[in-house]
């Protein structure tokens, strides 16, 4: 039996040269010459088992693809869901929203979420990259992750997942998360909806709501990325389809028709003129795929 035809056979989806675009956050990006669509762990792992280092991208709110495309096997994890509830841990897959486990979480009195409740993307990515927002963290409240490495399914605590600031192991590694478990603390469930509403009230305030993939760079030396390019003034600053937030400066977002030529050449911008005024090197959070100019 042919590879694809196992991983057809195990439940899995496989589209072939499907534009980026399509399913991209973002909305940009060329031809992906095999999309591969598992809607179950086990999906997932006949499919890891039986490709070559294919690419393997979440909801990819944090991700950019070539306008050129790529070539060889895409991965889409979005369609695994699941999730469990054990005493004051959640586990979830890693094709699940995290704003459905957050919501989860607030459902069953368990606290511990809160601050990471309005991130887009899904449980591997926000694994993946230590996603947080408001001093949270999901290294704060991460138990352990199921793991698919070197063709073994592996268990992994919080400290063998290695993570820093918007990083960790298993993203260095390229080791692809199955599923991870949180261990929260039991609250009142009014108290933790008020926060949530809070945090989701400062969201709104602050960031915007157009097209984008959340924070362009990292935090250079404590301050947010945003000050530096606000103050080199590129607020409102267009190269195509895409625009700088004038809501949040490391903010690129989607004015309708974007490319991801368009959103790399607005970084570079960025990322020159910041250099040229402050004599810093921002460092890029956005994750490239493929070939770029």
């Amino acid at each position: 039996m042919k590879k694809y035809d196992l991983i057809i056979a195990s439940g899995a989806t496989i589209c072939y040269n499907k534009l980026a675009k399509d399913f991209t956050y973002i909305k940009t990006g060329g031809r992906v010459s095999t999309l591969i669509m598992p809607t179950s762990v086990d999906n997932l792992i006949t499919s890891l088992q039986v490709t070559d280092s294919p690419y393997i991208f979440g909801g990819t709110t944090n991700s950019l693809i070539s306008d050129k495309g790529l070539d060889g096997e895409v991965i889409l994890t979005s369609g695994i869901k699941g999730i469990t509830i054990n005493n004051n841990t959640i586990t979830a897959n890693c094709g699940e929203m995290l704003s459905k486990v957050c919501n989860v979480a607030k459902e069953n009195g368990l606290s511990g979420m809160e601050g990471l409740s309005g991130i887009p993307g899904t449980v591997g990515g926000a694994v993946n990259m230590n996603a947080g927002a408001y001093s949270s963290f999901i290294s704060d409240i991460l138990d352990s992750v199921t793991a698919y490495v070197d063709g073994k399914v592996v268990k992994l605590s919080n400290k063998e997942c290695e993570f820093e600031y918007r990083t960790s192991g298993i993203s260095k590694k390229n080791i692809t998360v199955l599923s991870a478990t949180f261990k929260l603390i039991e609250k009142n469930q009014i108290l933790i909806a008020n926060d949530m509403k809070m945090y989701k009230i400062k969201r709104r305030q602050s960031q915007p709501n157009d097209i984008s993939l959340g924070s362009v760079f990292k935090k250079y030396d404590n301050v947010g990325a945003g000050y530096y390019i606000e103050n080199c003034g590129l607020k409102g600053y267009i190269v195509g389809g895409c625009k700088v937030s004038e809501k949040h400066a490391n903010f690129i977002i989607n004015t309708g028709n974007a490319t991801s030529n368009d959103y790399a050449e607005l970084v570079n911008i960025c990322k020159e003129n910041v250099y040229k005024k402050f004599n810093i090197k921002l460092e890029r959070e956005v994750k490239y795929f493929g070939e770029f100019i």
